[in-house]
């Protein structure tokens, strides 16, 4: 275990960082929660556990996509993004009549979220939180049965129609309807620096859906987050339109079934 310990001080020791705030660990760990510390520590033991295999991701050769499949890819996200703003335009003025009447505070949720090569750009929700959410803990992850939902935003949380807004990110180039899911900086941060291969997954256009958002949901517990990458490396090793197309397929017939 000597030389897998060895590997992640080295980790955590690397520039590279996006943002430049400070991480969990080392000497500034005494500004955190606990429950971010125990977090942090819960990640360090996923680490070790699945440290070979990360070593590799960190290392291992991708091939670039042709340039054929992003035109397409990049097509599809326009023809969809615009097409969806048009047709689910009704709806949008629901929601926003609903999220006025049920709670004080914007009707939208814009939020800095970590894109391709790590470029920082503003991810657009509907709002399902109280307002300040995150004033008394500070940046924390999203849970299931978030107990900051609003009554309406438990709805719109469960029946992912808090994502809608996305289709601007997706018109914008920002975000593809397919690829690893968007992370925050203050996550990325430290993701990149405790754990390592982490940062490949920011070789490719963030998405609204994906193999990992299908397959692991909410991140539950430390685990999850190299379950993810998992997938995530797993899609950008394999990407291809047929696959994208089969993910698009999962996604709304689990939408459809009630199971995303």
């Amino acid at each position: 275990m000597e030389g897998i310990d060895d590997g992640i001080k080295n980790s955590v020791l690397r520039t590279g960082t996006v943002s430049g705030s400070t991480s969990y660990g080392g000497n500034g760990s005494a500004s955190y929660t606990p429950a971010q510390q125990k977090f942090h520590h819960e990640l360090e033991a996923a680490v070790r556990k699945h440290f070979r295999y990360l070593q590799e991701v960190e290392y291992m050769n991708i091939n670039e996509p042709s340039r054929w499949f992003m035109l397409a890819k990049r097509s599809m996200d326009i023809f969809l993004g615009v097409v969806g703003l048009i047709l689910l335009s009704p709806l949008f003025l629901v929601v926003i009549a609903l999220i006025k009447i049920d709670t004080r505070g914007p009707v939208f949720f814009n939020q800095e979220r970590v894109g391709k090569s790590g470029r920082i750009f503003m991810m657009h929700k509907f709002r399902t939180m109280v307002c300040d959410a995150e004033r008394k803990t500070g940046p924390v992850w999203a849970v299931e049965n978030d107990p900051r939902l609003t009554l309406i935003g438990r709805f719109l949380r469960k029946s992912k129609i808090d994502e809608l807004p996305q289709l601007v990110n997706l018109i914008t180039g920002e975000m593809s309807m397919v690829g690893p899911r968007p992370e925050r900086p203050f996550f990325v941060d430290h993701f990149i620096n405790i754990i390592p291969g982490y940062s490949r997954r920011l070789e490719v256009i963030p998405g609204i859906t994906g193999i990992a958002q299908l397959r692991n949901g909410y991140d539950r517990e430390a685990m999850d987050i190299i379950k993810k990458l998992r997938f995530d490396i797993t899609y950008i090793k394999k990407m291809r339109l047929s696959l994208d197309l089969r993910i698009l397929r999962e996604t709304f017939t689990s939408f459809l079934t009630g199971k995303l």
